[in-house]
């Protein structure tokens, strides 16, 4: 198949190494499996060119460390989601060459509303991909931002249209995948011993969606405060890699036994988020609370490289525990105390732990295996 992939996140965020690892494995997985792939890369203009070229430059230049240069375009434009190229300024190739791979694709997947009509309806058959299930529905069902007209809408929550998730369908059928990694990008790393940290990756937010008499929180500093005392009570590292913002929090976890670290300092690039997955014990992870209420069935893309790279993970339970095998490589919790004996129950049989973590990532979360399912998903209904 052709496939057009359209983002509109990494361009602005070229600091982001996770996030520029999670979207790499959409490309490399699918030519993996012998597919061609097309990325479009949607930025929203600064207004300022030279900070707008720059950007650019520095979007092909990552991408041709993984040979991906050639089959991409940038698209500047006033307004995201794109809607009209007419708009736009194109990087890579001719607006005129962008519409012909619109016409000529097999696929389009969408990510995150990155294209809107008229422009979305250049392809004749349209995927929507949903990677913050529950944020984007209740922000939809709000009115604060809209999906447009797809054929077929894909969700990274697995309990999403289940009777015991809280997200609003909006009117739709969900198909649910995995999380996944490019299993060849990732090779199980030496144990690097007791003294190595639990660590982790995030986002330092504090929002809040107001919805159906009810408050949803998107926050990442609310989630991990619930368990500020963990460190403590385990007597064991934590690294957490967070642009905090306010200082009174870094020396409330200080204070607690966390170690917070900057992530442009250990994961800039895909290679530097790579190295400091591996150099981790353990992978420690608090999902946004919003999980949790609607039970949405969340898991981290985070989370599969470290099972990828033989890391044991440590998470909160959003309601993913009938749909994997937990307990063995990947613990669930719920509770401090559910919490701190996961960790020390890592730490007491690590080898089995690490060993069931990349069996886990290589049955479950292959992005061979989990990329066929988005596609079968994704084909016309007889």
């Amino acid at each position: 198949m052709f496939l057009v992939l359209a983002d509109a996140t990494l361009a602005k965020y070229f600091q982001g190494g996770g996030p520029w690892t999670w979207f790499l494995q959409y490309s490399l997985g699918l030519k993996q499996l012998g597919h061609r792939v097309f990325w479009l890369e949607v930025m929203l203009s600064t207004q300022n060119a030279d900070a707008d070229g720059q950007a650019v430059r520095n979007f092909f230049g990552r991408l041709a460390e993984f040979g991906l240069e050639r089959d991409a375009a940038g698209v500047v434009t006033p307004n995201t989601p794109m809607r009209d190229i007419d708009q736009a300024k194109v990087y890579g190739h001719s607006a005129i060459e962008l519409a012909g791979i619109s016409r000529g694709a097999d696929l389009l997947w969408n990510f995150w509303y990155a294209l809107e009509e008229p422009f979305l309806h250049r392809f004749r058959r349209r995927a929507f991909i949903d990677v913050d299930p529950g944020h984007l529905q209740v922000c939809v069902a709000l009115g604060a931002c809209a999906l447009g007209a797809h054929d077929v809408y894909l969700t990274i929550g697995l309990n999403v249209a289940e009777e015991r998730c809280e997200i609003p369908t909006l009117g739709r059928k969900w198909h649910p995948f995995r999380p996944f990694v490019h299993m060849p990008s990732w090779h199980v790393a030496a144990d690097p011993g007791y003294q190595a940290p639990f660590t982790s990756v995030t986002h330092w937010d504090w929002e809040e969606l107001h919805y159906q008499n009810r408050v949803l929180s998107l926050s990442k500093r609310e989630a991990y405060l619930r368990y500020l005392t963990l460190p403590r009570i385990t007597k064991r590292r934590f690294d957490l890699a967070a642009n905090l913002g306010h200082a009174d929090d870094q020396d409330l976890l200080h204070r607690n036994g966390w170690n917070v670290v900057d992530p442009y300092d250990v994961a800039l690039t895909p290679a530097g988020y790579c190295e400091f997955i591996q150099n981790s014990r353990a992978e420690f992870i608090c999902p946004k609370p919003i999980h949790v209420q609607l039970n949405t069935g969340w898991l981290s893309d985070r989370s599969a490289a470290y099972l990828a790279s033989g890391r044991p993970v440590v998470s909160e339970d959003t309601g993913f525990c009938n749909k994997l095998p937990v307990g063995c490589g990947f613990l669930p919790f719920r509770s401090l105390d559910e919490a701190a004996a996961a960790v020390e129950e890592v730490d007491a049989n690590y080898r089995r732990h690490s060993l069931a973590a990349r069996e886990l990532a290589e049955t479950y979360f292959d992005s061979r295996r989990c990329l066929s399912e988005m596609l079968a998903a994704c084909e016309p209904s007889l």
